[in-house]
């Protein structure tokens, strides 16, 4: 990848950190959140190899699970162009081959806490079911700014895919090779304590500067690990205290079962290994395996030419008789002998090794190897296995079996696909919990609208009718929140002075609903403002009312009356018999669902006339009004009561 390419748009490559026997490293400038991080891109040369990218890809999101301070989180996996990367934090410091090699020699003090960090890491990898397969100092990065030195373990079961291919491929393997184990070596799968044996040699390799076992090629240091016993430490370097020698020791035994039998193990012992009351323990020496399949040492070329050249001595001629009796009895001896190596290898035992996301005839190949045959062969649908690939083995991985024996397979067809519904409508919380239990990752939007009840799905992701792979699949769904909009507050306005012309321009312009009703005055000339609710310079919501009162002018009743003061008092009998007096008319004034409803009444008295408006409202709900009519003796007064410019109510009234 060349410099200021982008990587899955968003990673910008700012150099190479390293190039390793499964993938480059750069350094690269995360654009969203502006930092530093390492990209690791799956090698050019290995993309056409599918079994390789798929472990790639899983191992990858398997260890991003992973949170420990001495493991190197995994913090992005993506596919870019087909080259498939994995985007991890960047560590500024060296690995810990060259720490080592600039900081040798390095105190015990220091190689025990180093040790310790590294323990740590693998012990919470363990714990999470996650082996490493190819532990070695240039996979453990180097903090040199803490204070003490901090250390984190970057690749986590990554090699596995590479440690899978020939150890041929010198160039490619010759450096984990280093820190293999044996059973490694010898074509069985990586365990716990595989990991193990390869911190022992790290373990070395802090102490010493270098590796225990060297060679031209990686079959030949391959070799050294499965026949040569450890180079004796304390000849190296003689101050190294016993209980730090047997630590190598046991973590690098040939025999698996000799070895600590967890990290966790090894991690204690290293605790204690520096204590002086430990520092007489005798040296621990790991009992030898009798190894059936010793390579054999052939005779020199020379000597055998010499042994062909001296004179040979004449045999002394057997009688027919004898050699019939010697085959006779040699034969049953060969026959009990065959008889006894078949029983002996019919109970041997050998170990199920690991069949997980293999292809069958790839299966078929590995339980071969390891004396067992493919017995049964089922199929089921699994989400996270590819069609064709083995989900398990029955029995399990790891479980010891006689040679011979059948193994089961349970292989998958494939994830399995679900018909999207159709969700817009439902309610969210009547699908929510289902959906959840299908293996949707499910995320909530909420809109404001006023055209759905609240909690109602508005919109989906992902169509009805579309079949998905529901394992993990993200399914964003809006759901439906009632609009709420806080109502604006008007301040109201000194209206004296004004006339009813203006107060209705007021009211439309500030959004108010007016109520007018009308009333003599003496003191406010006709068509002016006499009261207004509310007062002025109070407040009142938009679409609230605002309820004034005009002024019709002078009473002309009370005019008439002032004139005739002066009369006598059969005068003002008459004036008084001649007079007004109140009547009230209540009414309800029906209320129309089906939109606004702005009310205009109209009344008819002595002080009013049917065709001027009495009073404008408007109403929310059927609503009481009581009217009152200034009516003479044998007046009959009248009303109308228009709601939208439509007649709703009328009727008359007596004096």
């Amino acid at each position: 990848m060349e410099k200021g390419y982008l990587v899955g748009g968003r990673y910008e490559i700012l150099g190479t950190l390293g190039e390793g026997g499964m993938a480059n490293v750069y350094l690269a400038n995360d654009t969203l959140l502006n930092r530093k991080v390492a990209v690791k891109a799956l090698r050019y040369d290995l993309q056409d190899d599918e079994s390789v990218k798929r472990r790639f890809g899983r191992e990858a999101k398997a260890t991003s699970g992973l949170s420990n301070p001495n493991i190197v989180n995994v913090l992005d996996v993506g596919n870019d162009n087909g080259v498939q990367y994995i985007v991890i934090e960047y560590v500024d410091g060296p690995n810990l081959k060259k720490y080592i090699r600039t900081h040798f020699p390095i105190s015990y003090h220091e190689v025990v806490d180093i040790m310790k960090q590294i323990c740590m890491a693998v012990s919470d990898a363990h714990e999470h079911g996650i082996i490493h397969r190819d532990l070695k100092p240039e996979n453990i990065l180097v903090d040199e700014k803490k204070d003490p030195i901090q250390v984190k373990v970057s690749d986590f079961g990554i090699a596995l895919a590479l440690s899978e291919r020939s150890i041929t491929r010198t160039n490619s393997l010759l450096g984990s090779v280093h820190y293999m184990s044996p059973e490694q070596i010898k074509g069985r799968s990586a365990t716990v304590l595989s990991d193990i044996y390869a911190l022992g040699i790290i373990l070395f390799e802090l102490l010493t500067k270098h590796v225990p076992f060297t060679g031209d090629t990686a079959v030949t240091v391959a070799l050294k690990h499965s026949k040569e016993e450890m180079p004796d430490l304390r000849k190296i370097d003689p101050n190294i205290p016993q209980p730090l020698e047997n630590a190598v020791l046991k973590a690098t035994a040939k025999d698996p079962d000799q070895r600590y039998q967890s990290v966790k193990e090894m991690c204690d012992d290293l605790n204690t290994c520096l204590m002086p009351e430990r520092a007489d323990e005798p040296k621990f020496i790991p009992t030898p395996i009798n190894n059936l399949e010793e390579t054999r040492v052939m005779e020199p070329l020379d000597e055998a030419v010499e042994k062909s050249k001296a004179p040979e001595k004449k045999p002394q001629k057997m009688s027919r008789k004898r050699k019939l009796i010697l085959l006779a009895s040699i034969v049953p001896l060969v026959l009990i002998l065959f008889i006894v190596a078949m029983v002996i290898k019919s109970n041997q035992e050998t170990t199920v090794p690991d069949l997980f996301n293999l292809t069958v005839k790839q299966a078929n190949v590995m339980l071969k190897s390891s004396n067992l045959s493919v017995g049964d062969v089922s199929k089921e649908n699994d989400d996270d296995v590819d069609a064709g690939h083995v989900i398990k083995s029955i029995p399990a991985k790891g479980l010891k079996l006689k040679n011979g024996a059948r193994v089961n397979l349970v292989v998958s067809l494939g994830a399995t696909y679900y018909k999207m519904p159709k969700l817009v409508g439902k309610q969210y919380e009547d699908v929510s919990d289902n959906l959840k239990k299908r293996g949707f990752k499910v995320k909530v939007d909420y809109q404001s609208t006023n055209q759905y009840e609240a909690g109602t799905i508005v919109k989906q992701s992902i169509p009805s009718g579309k079949k998905v792979v529901t394992k993990n699949k993200s399914l964003t769904l809006t759901v439906a929140k009632v609009k709420t909009v806080k109502p604006k507050v008007v301040k109201v306005r000194d209206l004296t002075g004004y006339n009813l012309k203006s107060i209705q321009d007021y009211a439309s312009e500030t959004k108010l609903t007016l109520s007018t009703s009308y009333q003599y005055s003496d003191e406010i000339e006709e068509g002016l403002l006499i009261s207004q609710t509310p007062t002025a310079n109070s407040t009142i919501s938009q679409g609230g009312t605002l309820s004034v009162v005009i002024s019709k002018g002078a009473d002309p009743d009370k005019s008439s009356s002032s004139d005739k003061d002066d009369n006598d008092s059969s005068s003002n009998s008459n004036s008084s018999s001649s007079g007004t007096s109140t009547v009230n008319k209540d009414i309800t004034i029906p209320y129309d669902s089906s939109g606004s409803n702005n009310v205009s009444i109209y009344i008819s008295d002595a002080n009013h006339s049917i065709n001027n408006v009495y009073k404008t409202m408007t109403i929310t709900a059927d609503t009481p009004v009581t009217l009152s009519f200034n009516l003479k003796d044998g007046q009959t007064g009248s009303y109308i009561v228009e709601r939208n410019n439509k007649t709703v109510l009328g009727g008359s009234v007596n004096g």
